[in-house]
């Protein structure tokens, strides 16, 4: 009689953690890998992006996914170190119009984030090998929110450089 119930509550607490474990891995399934050999880069696309665009130069790609968007490219640093790379772009995205509520920038890697209109940016880049660098531009409208939002950690994390590139590691942590 013990043995049964110990049996029927082992099977509850196995079925609990399994509910309990079912968004997380939900969350997970759909990311398909992106593994750029030109530049030596990866990263994560989320579910329900699909490829819009490839470029021609095989720097990167562009997904889409209803009226978001999501380029992630990669490109060598010709106009001077990656600090100046960043500030750049930062440079670039504020004579666009963006006003820019997060800019965080460590040797290594840097995000930008901030908002035009009714429109939502984030910007990532890390420094790769041989005077490279990554980034992705994850585009959103407001009204998508709450949908695109909870993948930004993810790509954050997901984009790193690839096997082989031994000078980088750990140039670009996780998401802060």
């Amino acid at each position: 009689m013990k043995a049964q119930a110990f049996k029927g509550f082992f099977v509850q607490r196995l079925i609990f953690c399994f509910f309990l474990l079912l968004p997380t891995l939900a969350f997970a399934a759909g990311w398909e890998p992106y593994v750029n050999g030109r530049f030596g880069y990866a990263v994560e696309i989320p579910p329900g992006f699909a490829l819009s665009s490839e470029a021609d130069n095989g720097d990167g790609r562009t997904y889409a996914n209803s009226g978001a968007t999501l380029a992630v490219w990669g490109h060598y640093l010709a106009a001077g170190p990656f600090e100046l790379d960043v500030a750049n772009r930062r440079a670039t995205y504020k004579q666009e119009g963006w006003d820019l509520s997060y800019d965080r920038q460590k040797a290594g890697w840097a995000s930008l984030s901030g908002t035009r209109g009714d429109r939502i940016l984030y910007h990532r880049t890390i420094r790769l090998c041989d005077d490279a660098v990554a980034s992705f531009v994850l585009e959103y409208p407001v009204s998508m929110k709450a949908e695109i939002s909870p993948f930004v950690g993810k790509l954050v994390k997901s984009l790193h450089p690839a096997e082989g590139c031994t000078t980088a590691q750990g140039a670009a942590p996780a998401a802060q």
